[in-house]
């Protein structure tokens, strides 16, 4: 019986990736984009506990909150039980960071970034110092000027992308 539970490890088997989805009124479109930056952001601020073949990213359209971003990490039972292994989904919300500035961007995508604690448990940090808006552009400063300017570009490619394939 164990064994069967161990073949569930909540991704898409490889060919079989999900672009797209939709619940309810929202629709989600996978980033790999958006991955990529993540990753790219992970190994220059040194975020090495994040297992980022294991963060996946998200751009949705039609939500109803006012926030920028949100975060979903793996709940407990299924990592405890061994169904699923931690994973963690960044959603950047369209229509809340549309015309957003590069700062903005990227501080948006750190904030999440760093929800993801050290042991990498599928669970989430709380809000503290780390995730004030100060705290987060200080971070962000860290990264050379052509990094950033590089980064941004590709959050914003990846968001017009995903808009192109929300409106076909």
């Amino acid at each position: 019986m164990v064994s069967s539970i161990t073949l569930y490890r909540c991704l898409p088997r490889p060919g079989r990736l999900v672009v797209e989805a939709s619940v309810a009124r929202i629709r989600y479109i996978r980033s790999q984009r958006l991955e990529a930056v993540v990753a790219r952001m992970a190994e220059l601020l040194d975020l090495s506990h994040v297992r980022v073949d294991r963060v996946f990213c998200s751009v949705s359209f039609n939500a109803r909150t006012r926030a920028y971003a949100r975060i979903w990490g793996t709940p407990g039972p299924f990592v405890k039980l061994g169904v699923c292994e931690p994973t963690y989904v960044i959603e950047l919300v369209y229509e809340n960071l549309v015309g957003e500035s590069c700062d903005r961007l990227l501080a948006v995508l750190l904030h999440e970034l760093l929800h993801i604690p050290r042991g990498f448990t599928g669970g989430l940090r709380r809000h503290g110092e780390w995730s004030r808006w100060s705290s987060l552009n200080a971070t962000l400063r860290r990264l050379p000027p052509v990094e950033r300017r590089r980064l941004c570009g590709e959050v914003r490619e990846a968001l017009e992308e995903a808009r192109r394939s929300a409106s076909r």
